[in-house]
Protein backbone atom coordinates (compact mmCIF):
# COMPACT_ATOMS: atom_id res chain seq x y z
CA UNK A 1 0.00 0.00 0.00
CA UNK A 2 1.21 3.57 -0.80
CA UNK A 3 0.88 6.65 1.17
CA UNK A 4 0.19 9.89 -1.15
CA UNK A 5 2.64 11.91 0.71
CA UNK A 6 1.82 15.89 -0.91
CA UNK A 7 3.06 19.63 -0.36
CA UNK A 8 0.70 22.10 -0.63
CA UNK A 9 3.08 25.18 -1.70
CA UNK A 10 0.16 27.97 -1.13
CA UNK A 11 -0.62 26.72 2.45
CA UNK A 12 2.89 25.90 3.63
CA UNK A 13 1.69 22.06 4.64
CA UNK A 14 2.07 18.63 3.90
CA UNK A 15 -0.93 16.10 3.25
CA UNK A 16 -0.89 12.86 3.63
CA UNK A 17 -4.16 10.93 1.33
CA UNK A 18 -5.65 14.38 1.99
CA UNK A 19 -5.31 14.03 6.34
CA UNK A 20 -2.67 17.01 7.09
CA UNK A 21 0.71 16.17 8.41
CA UNK A 22 3.93 17.30 10.04
CA UNK A 23 7.02 16.14 9.05
CA UNK A 24 9.53 16.28 11.76
CA UNK A 25 13.14 15.75 12.29
CA UNK A 26 13.56 11.64 13.86
CA UNK A 27 13.92 12.35 17.41
CA UNK A 28 11.02 15.19 17.42
CA UNK A 29 8.99 13.76 20.22
CA UNK A 30 12.06 12.28 22.06
CA UNK A 31 12.76 15.66 22.44
CA UNK A 32 9.32 17.04 23.32
CA UNK A 33 8.81 14.01 26.22
CA UNK A 34 12.60 14.89 27.54
CA UNK A 35 11.45 18.74 28.17
CA UNK A 36 8.08 17.78 29.49
CA UNK A 37 9.73 15.09 31.50
CA UNK A 38 12.48 17.15 33.08
CA UNK A 39 9.65 19.73 34.26
CA UNK A 40 7.15 17.48 35.36
CA UNK A 41 8.57 13.92 35.81
CA UNK A 42 7.02 10.74 34.99
CA UNK A 43 3.91 11.94 36.36
CA UNK A 44 2.97 12.70 32.47
CA UNK A 45 3.47 9.25 31.83
CA UNK A 46 -0.71 8.52 31.32
CA UNK A 47 -0.87 11.81 29.92
CA UNK A 48 1.42 10.83 26.91
CA UNK A 49 -0.02 7.72 26.72
CA UNK A 50 -4.08 9.15 26.46
CA UNK A 51 -2.55 11.65 23.44
CA UNK A 52 -1.09 9.22 22.01
CA UNK A 53 -3.46 6.28 21.63
CA UNK A 54 -6.30 9.39 20.75
CA UNK A 55 -4.38 10.62 18.44
CA UNK A 56 -3.25 7.91 16.66
CA UNK A 57 -6.47 6.11 16.70
CA UNK A 58 -8.39 9.00 15.33
CA UNK A 59 -5.92 9.55 12.45
CA UNK A 60 -6.71 5.48 11.80
CA UNK A 61 -10.27 5.85 11.62
CA UNK A 62 -9.90 8.76 9.29
CA UNK A 63 -7.74 6.89 6.97
CA UNK A 64 -10.33 4.37 6.89
CA UNK A 65 -13.01 6.28 6.75
CA UNK A 66 -11.23 8.24 3.26
CA UNK A 67 -10.49 4.42 2.13
CA UNK A 68 -7.08 4.42 2.05
CA UNK A 69 -6.97 1.47 4.18
CA UNK A 70 -9.53 -1.27 3.77
CA UNK A 71 -9.57 -4.73 5.59
CA UNK A 72 -10.56 -6.51 8.78
CA UNK A 73 -8.68 -8.66 11.26
CA UNK A 74 -4.76 -9.66 10.65
CA UNK A 75 -5.47 -7.93 6.70
CA UNK A 76 -6.08 -4.77 8.75
CA UNK A 77 -3.25 -5.23 10.62
CA UNK A 78 -0.59 -5.98 7.93
CA UNK A 79 -1.90 -2.64 6.28
CA UNK A 80 -1.65 -0.39 9.45
CA UNK A 81 1.76 -2.26 9.91
CA UNK A 82 2.60 -0.83 6.71
CA UNK A 83 1.08 2.84 7.38
CA UNK A 84 3.53 2.94 10.63
CA UNK A 85 6.48 2.13 8.31
CA UNK A 86 5.70 4.61 6.02
CA UNK A 87 5.48 7.33 8.33
CA UNK A 88 8.83 6.46 9.67
CA UNK A 89 7.71 5.17 13.12
CA UNK A 90 9.55 2.11 12.64
CA UNK A 91 8.71 -1.58 11.88
CA UNK A 92 6.41 -3.44 13.73
CA UNK A 93 6.56 -7.27 13.52
CA UNK A 94 4.11 -9.49 15.18
CA UNK A 95 5.90 -11.98 17.59
CA UNK A 96 2.52 -14.83 18.14
CA UNK A 97 -0.63 -14.41 19.45
CA UNK A 98 -3.74 -15.79 20.57
CA UNK A 99 -7.44 -14.83 21.70
CA UNK A 100 -6.33 -12.64 24.04
CA UNK A 101 -2.63 -11.66 23.99
CA UNK A 102 -0.86 -9.77 21.33
CA UNK A 103 2.89 -9.76 21.33
CA UNK A 104 4.32 -7.29 19.16
CA UNK A 105 8.11 -6.08 18.52
CA UNK A 106 9.08 -2.79 16.69
CA UNK A 107 12.76 -1.99 14.91
CA UNK A 108 13.19 1.48 14.53
CA UNK A 109 10.76 2.60 17.00
CA UNK A 110 10.43 6.32 17.43
CA UNK A 111 9.66 6.41 20.88
CA UNK A 112 12.58 4.33 22.39
CA UNK A 113 15.29 5.98 24.19
CA UNK A 114 16.86 6.71 28.14
CA UNK A 115 14.63 9.54 29.31
CA UNK A 116 16.67 11.78 30.83
CA UNK A 117 15.70 11.82 34.96
CA UNK A 118 15.53 8.07 35.76
CA UNK A 119 16.87 4.88 34.76
CA UNK A 120 14.01 3.40 32.88
CA UNK A 121 12.13 3.33 29.08
CA UNK A 122 9.94 5.84 28.31
CA UNK A 123 7.84 4.48 25.41
CA UNK A 124 4.61 6.34 26.21
CA UNK A 125 3.94 7.29 22.84
CA UNK A 126 4.81 4.02 21.80
CA UNK A 127 2.25 2.51 23.98
CA UNK A 128 -0.60 5.10 22.90
CA UNK A 129 0.34 4.07 18.99
CA UNK A 130 -0.23 0.34 19.60
CA UNK A 131 -3.53 0.74 21.98
CA UNK A 132 -4.35 3.03 18.91
CA UNK A 133 -3.81 -0.09 16.27
CA UNK A 134 -5.27 -2.67 18.52
CA UNK A 135 -8.59 -1.14 19.05
CA UNK A 136 -9.20 -0.47 15.74
CA UNK A 137 -8.19 -4.10 15.32
CA UNK A 138 -9.83 -5.84 18.11
CA UNK A 139 -12.65 -3.74 18.35
CA UNK A 140 -12.52 -3.58 22.25
CA UNK A 141 -10.53 -1.70 24.82
CA UNK A 142 -6.62 -2.94 25.21
CA UNK A 143 -4.06 -3.27 27.62
CA UNK A 144 -0.24 -2.29 25.75
CA UNK A 145 2.92 -3.57 28.48
CA UNK A 146 6.88 -2.91 27.65
CA UNK A 147 8.00 -5.33 28.53
CA UNK A 148 11.83 -4.72 26.68
CA UNK A 149 13.55 -1.66 25.44
CA UNK A 150 16.80 -1.18 23.43
CA UNK A 151 17.79 1.67 25.11
CA UNK A 152 18.13 0.11 28.46
CA UNK A 153 20.15 -2.77 26.91
CA UNK A 154 20.45 -6.44 26.14
CA UNK A 155 17.63 -6.03 23.15
CA UNK A 156 17.75 -5.11 19.55
CA UNK A 157 13.84 -4.14 19.92
CA UNK A 158 10.98 -3.01 21.86
CA UNK A 159 8.87 -5.31 22.69
CA UNK A 160 5.41 -5.14 23.80
CA UNK A 161 2.87 -7.31 25.60
CA UNK A 162 -0.64 -6.37 24.50
CA UNK A 163 -3.61 -7.78 26.35
CA UNK A 164 -7.61 -8.00 24.78
CA UNK A 165 -10.60 -7.12 27.27
CA UNK A 166 -13.77 -8.17 26.51
CA UNK A 167 -15.17 -5.00 27.04
CA UNK A 168 -14.92 -1.91 25.05
CA UNK A 169 -15.54 1.65 25.71
CA UNK A 170 -16.18 5.11 24.09
CA UNK A 171 -12.54 6.40 22.81
CA UNK A 172 -11.86 9.75 22.58
CA UNK A 173 -12.01 10.87 18.44
CA UNK A 174 -10.06 13.99 17.08
CA UNK A 175 -10.76 14.69 13.26
CA UNK A 176 -8.11 15.22 11.34
CA UNK A 177 -7.88 18.74 9.66
CA UNK A 178 -8.37 16.79 6.33
CA UNK A 179 -8.15 18.88 3.09
CA UNK A 180 -8.95 18.34 -0.65
CA UNK A 181 -7.03 18.80 -3.55
CA UNK A 182 -8.21 21.50 -4.89
CA UNK A 183 -4.65 22.94 -5.48
CA UNK A 184 -2.62 22.72 -8.37
CA UNK A 185 0.27 23.27 -7.21
CA UNK A 186 0.28 19.98 -4.96
CA UNK A 187 3.61 18.34 -5.49
CA UNK A 188 4.84 14.80 -4.84
CA UNK A 189 6.92 14.93 -2.14
CA UNK A 190 10.16 12.59 -2.94
CA UNK A 191 11.75 10.59 0.20
CA UNK A 192 14.28 8.12 0.48
CA UNK A 193 12.68 4.60 2.28
CA UNK A 194 14.48 2.03 3.71
CA UNK A 195 12.87 -0.88 6.04
CA UNK A 196 13.07 1.27 9.04
CA UNK A 197 13.60 5.22 8.33
CA UNK A 198 12.09 7.30 6.15
CA UNK A 199 14.29 10.30 5.34
CA UNK A 200 12.88 14.01 3.68
CA UNK A 201 15.52 16.10 2.54
CA UNK A 202 18.22 13.70 3.30
CA UNK A 203 17.64 13.80 7.46
CA UNK A 204 15.61 11.20 8.64
CA UNK A 205 12.19 11.84 9.56
CA UNK A 206 8.78 11.27 11.20
CA UNK A 207 5.10 11.98 10.17
CA UNK A 208 2.83 12.79 12.67
CA UNK A 209 -1.01 13.42 12.63
CA UNK A 210 -1.16 17.81 13.00
CA UNK A 211 -3.32 17.52 15.58
CA UNK A 212 -0.61 15.88 18.25
CA UNK A 213 0.90 18.85 19.82
CA UNK A 214 -1.96 20.71 20.14
CA UNK A 215 -3.75 18.37 21.97
CA UNK A 216 -1.03 17.50 24.15
CA UNK A 217 -0.74 20.90 25.31
CA UNK A 218 -4.07 21.03 25.89
CA UNK A 219 -4.46 18.29 28.02
CA UNK A 220 -1.15 19.64 29.78
CA UNK A 221 -2.83 23.00 30.32
CA UNK A 222 -6.03 21.26 32.09
CA UNK A 223 -3.69 20.49 34.59
CA UNK A 224 -0.85 22.33 35.46
CA UNK A 225 -2.27 25.45 33.91
CA UNK A 226 -0.61 28.64 31.81
CA UNK A 227 3.12 27.04 33.31
CA UNK A 228 2.64 24.82 30.06
CA UNK A 229 3.31 28.03 28.40
CA UNK A 230 7.28 27.50 29.65
CA UNK A 231 7.53 24.12 28.26
CA UNK A 232 6.10 24.57 25.18
CA UNK A 233 8.96 27.29 25.14
CA UNK A 234 11.79 24.98 26.16
CA UNK A 235 10.11 21.78 23.66
CA UNK A 236 10.52 24.39 20.69
CA UNK A 237 14.23 25.22 21.93
CA UNK A 238 14.87 21.03 21.74
CA UNK A 239 12.88 20.81 17.98
CA UNK A 240 15.35 23.80 16.55
CA UNK A 241 18.53 22.08 17.48
CA UNK A 242 17.22 18.86 15.36
CA UNK A 243 16.61 21.31 12.66
CA UNK A 244 19.93 22.25 12.79
CA UNK A 245 20.94 19.00 11.30
CA UNK A 246 19.34 20.07 7.78
CA UNK A 247 21.63 22.14 5.22
CA UNK A 248 19.57 25.25 4.77
CA UNK A 249 21.72 26.48 1.98
CA UNK A 250 20.83 23.33 -0.03
CA UNK A 251 16.87 23.96 0.80
CA UNK A 252 17.49 27.70 -0.24
CA UNK A 253 19.36 26.46 -3.40
CA UNK A 254 16.19 24.03 -4.56
CA UNK A 255 13.35 25.18 -3.62
CA UNK A 256 14.51 29.04 -3.78
CA UNK A 257 12.65 29.94 -0.31
CA UNK A 258 14.67 32.61 1.44
CA UNK A 259 14.74 33.00 5.55
CA UNK A 260 12.23 31.23 7.78
CA UNK A 261 10.24 30.65 4.75
CA UNK A 262 12.28 27.19 4.25
CA UNK A 263 10.53 26.13 7.73
CA UNK A 264 7.29 24.91 6.18
CA UNK A 265 9.01 23.17 3.29
CA UNK A 266 11.07 21.06 5.75
CA UNK A 267 8.42 20.33 8.16
CA UNK A 268 4.68 21.62 7.10
CA UNK A 269 3.98 24.07 9.80
CA UNK A 270 2.07 26.37 7.67
CA UNK A 271 3.18 29.14 5.22
CA UNK A 272 5.78 31.72 6.68
CA UNK A 273 6.15 35.29 5.47
CA UNK A 274 9.43 37.04 6.49
CA UNK A 275 9.98 40.74 6.78
CA UNK A 276 13.55 42.06 7.32
CA UNK A 277 15.50 45.48 8.10
CA UNK A 278 18.20 47.06 6.28
CA UNK A 279 20.97 45.07 8.90
CA UNK A 280 19.46 41.71 7.55
CA UNK A 281 17.95 40.25 10.94
CA UNK A 282 14.16 39.33 11.04
CA UNK A 283 11.84 41.90 12.76
CA UNK A 284 8.36 40.12 12.01
CA UNK A 285 7.56 37.11 10.92
CA UNK A 286 3.56 36.34 9.15
CA UNK A 287 2.70 32.25 10.03
CA UNK A 288 -0.50 31.13 7.91
CA UNK A 289 -2.40 27.92 8.94
CA UNK A 290 -0.16 27.31 12.23
CA UNK A 291 -0.28 23.96 13.27
CA UNK A 292 0.01 25.31 16.56
CA UNK A 293 -3.44 27.06 16.09
CA UNK A 294 -5.77 24.23 16.29
CA UNK A 295 -8.71 25.02 18.06
CA UNK A 296 -8.25 21.40 19.65
CA UNK A 297 -9.92 23.01 22.82
CA UNK A 298 -12.54 26.04 23.59
CA UNK A 299 -9.46 27.89 24.79
CA UNK A 300 -9.75 31.59 22.90
CA UNK A 301 -5.67 32.85 23.48
CA UNK A 302 -2.33 33.12 21.82
CA UNK A 303 -1.24 29.32 21.93
CA UNK A 304 1.90 29.18 19.56
CA UNK A 305 4.33 28.87 22.26
CA UNK A 306 5.92 25.75 20.76
CA UNK A 307 6.30 27.27 17.02
CA UNK A 308 6.96 30.63 18.13
CA UNK A 309 10.24 29.03 20.57
CA UNK A 310 11.16 26.65 17.17
CA UNK A 311 11.03 29.76 15.05
CA UNK A 312 13.26 31.76 17.71
CA UNK A 313 15.87 28.81 17.50
CA UNK A 314 16.12 28.68 14.02
CA UNK A 315 16.46 32.71 13.32
CA UNK A 316 19.75 32.60 15.39
CA UNK A 317 21.36 30.43 12.78
CA UNK A 318 19.86 32.21 10.19
CA UNK A 319 20.78 35.91 11.33
CA UNK A 320 23.20 35.15 13.74
CA UNK A 321 21.63 37.69 15.71
CA UNK A 322 19.79 36.59 19.33
CA UNK A 323 16.31 37.87 19.06
CA UNK A 324 14.05 38.06 21.64
CA UNK A 325 10.24 36.66 20.32
CA UNK A 326 6.72 37.61 21.32
CA UNK A 327 3.48 36.80 19.46
CA UNK A 328 1.18 40.02 18.41
CA UNK A 329 -1.31 37.96 16.75
CA UNK A 330 -3.03 34.36 16.70
CA UNK A 331 -5.47 32.74 14.38
CA UNK A 332 -6.64 30.72 17.24
CA UNK A 333 -8.00 34.48 18.80
CA UNK A 334 -9.57 34.98 15.38
CA UNK A 335 -6.60 36.53 13.46
CA UNK A 336 -5.61 35.98 9.92
CA UNK A 337 -2.39 34.89 10.55
CA UNK A 338 0.24 34.28 13.63
CA UNK A 339 2.24 37.43 13.81
CA UNK A 340 5.77 37.01 15.36
CA UNK A 341 7.72 40.14 16.57
CA UNK A 342 11.39 39.72 17.17
CA UNK A 343 13.91 42.50 18.57
CA UNK A 344 17.38 42.54 20.25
Amino acid sequence: MELDLEYDESKGIYLLNKIRVLVLPKGSLEAIQNSVNTILGLATKGIFYEVSSTVFYSFFQDLIKNKVIKGRGEDLEAKLFEVIKEMGLGRLNKINQDLNLYKISIEGNFNSFLNLIYDAPYCFNSNGLLTGIYRLITNKDVEVIETKCRTTGGSDADFFDINVSESKSQYSYIPSIISNKENESLKKVEIIKDDVNISINSIASEIIPVTYFPYLFSKLKSIIGPGVYGIESQAGKELAKLYQQYNLELIVEKYGKEGLDVLPVISGMGRINTLKTELNYLIEVDVYNSFNALHIDDSMEKRCFLLGSLISGLSYKLTGTSLKLSEKECSATNGEVCKFAFEQ
